[in-house]
Parts: C-alpha cells; sequence; structure tokens
C-alpha cells in the first residue's frame, strides 16, 4: 500500500514506548504500513507528549516494562486526560496487571505475541471508542474530517 500526501496528512499518530529497539522499529514498521505516523517517545517525554495538542492524536502504544516502571509509586489516573488513549501490550494478562491498567486509565490491553491484526485492531477499536465516548476527565481533540 502506497500512502499518498493527502493520505499522511489525515493519518493518525501513534507514539510507541517500548524498552526494546528492536520491538520498537518493528512496530514502527507495521504501523506505518498499515497507514499510522509514529513517533518515538520515552518516559521523561510521554505524558507531555500525549497532552499536547495535536490535530490527529491516534494512541499510546507501551509495553509492560515501560507502564511497569511509570506507575512504580504513582497514584491512579496517570493517562487519565491526557488527549489519547492507550494501548499497553504485555505478556501475559493477569488480575494485578488489569488491576493496575485500569487505575491508571489504559484504554486496551493486549497480549503479545502480536499475531495477526491485533494490535491494528486494537488501536483502531481504542481511538473509535475515545472519539464516540469522550470521558468527562479528558480534552480530546475532534477526528479529523477525511478530505
Amino acid at each position: 500500500m502506497r500512502l499518498g500526501e493527502t493520505d499522511l496528512a489525515q493519518a493518525e499518530t501513534i507514539l510507541i514506548a517500548v524498552s526494546d529497539g528492536v520491538l520498537a522499529d518493528s512496530l514502527r514498521f507495521s504501523l506505518e504500513v498499515e497507514g499510522f505516523r509514529t513517533r518515538f517517545c520515552d518516559e521523561s517525554s510521554l505524558l507531555p507528549a500525549m497532552s499536547a495538542p495535536c490535530l490527529n492524536a491516534g494512541c499510546l502504544v507501551l509495553d509492560q516494562d515501560v507502564f511497569a516502571r511509570m506507575v512504580e509509586g504513582e497514584d491512579a489516573g496517570l493517562f487519565r486526560g491526557r488527549g489519547m488513549p492507550v494501548v499497553l501490550m504485555v505478556s501475559h494478562t493477569t488480575k494485578r496487571v488489569v488491576a493496575r491498567a485500569e487505575a491508571a486509565g489504559v484504554t486496551e490491553i493486549i497480549e503479545k505475541p502480536l499475531l495477526g491484526g491485533v494490535l491494528f485492531d486494537a488501536i483502531r477499536q481504542a481511538i473509535d471508542t475515545w472519539h464516540s465516548e469522550p470521558p468527562a476527565d479528558s480534552q480530546r481533540p475532534s477526528r479529523p474530517s477525511p478530505t
């Protein structure tokens, strides 16, 4: 699939925050082939990047390691009100992981390995839900209309 300038202008930006460089590169490639724009964020720039006004804000995709470091000692709601949904990739879904993710404001949890289109489906679901059912505690940009 080849994207034209109009397609790229409408593409939603996916922030990627993962601890493994190879995984990050793989995610970037896969997401860009699917028509998303990508941007890497480290833990120090992640929350400001999520809160910055961005016309085509998509979502944040982060791995379990980054998530664990970010929520360690943090109060609930770390990702709430940040302007975009959050997709968390985990190795094993446990009750503790689910509880911590829900408390932090994670939108979708997906389990690795990421077979087929599970990541793309989770991202699209998170974005669609985010734009159709905005919670009161978040200032969400409206979806850009196709031109």
